[in-house]
């Protein structure tokens, strides 16, 4: 398997947390994380990603990520395997739940990516997300404010199905 790259951005340290354990899960593998404020130009180098974003504000990307979207759109994704990790409340945030993840699928689907991976929308309770595709989140959804005990598992379990995909 060629080694996966982790880019994340951050800014209250919940996304942190989440890319500590998927780093847990991928003991055994080759991977480098990257934090997005120190730039993307690397995410060229990997055939295997995850990208992980917290939502913010009505459905945006992190601050972070925001300030590479530029950059992020020049990307060619051709032959790349991606996997997209959101972060959000349901609750506070359930009209927009997880939708700063449908910024970085589009982008990456333009650009000719293989994103996989996609996650199922039972066990959660929000009003609307632009997160979903076939009736399915486009990746690995967490709620670190109402469902943090779910969130070993779910990692987990994600994990396991997206190593299947990588090469």
């Amino acid at each position: 398997m060629n080694k996966i790259g982790i880019f994340y951005g951050s800014t209250g340290g919940s996304t942190m947390a989440i890319v500590e354990e998927i780093e847990f899960n991928l003991k055994n593998k080759d991977y480098q994380v990257i934090n997005v404020k120190d730039g993307i130009k690397e995410i060229s180098n990997f055939s295997n990603l995850i990208l992980v974003t917290p939502t913010y504000g009505v459905g945006e990307l992190q601050d972070d990520w925001n300030n590479q979207i530029s950059e992020l759109k020049k990307i060619d994704f051709t032959n790349k395997t991606i996997g997209i990790v959101g972060l959000g409340n349901q609750r506070a945030f359930g009209e927009s739940f997880v939708s700063g993840m449908r910024i970085l699928y589009d982008i990456i689907q333009e650009k000719g990516g293989n994103i996989v991976s996609p996650t199922s929308i039972l066990g959660y309770s929000y009003q609307d997300t632009q997160a979903i595709e076939n009736n399915k989140f486009i990746g690995l959804v967490l709620d670190e404010t109402n469902q943090e005990d779910q969130t070993p598992e779910r990692i987990q379990d994600w994990i396991n199905d997206i190593l299947k995909y990588f090469s």
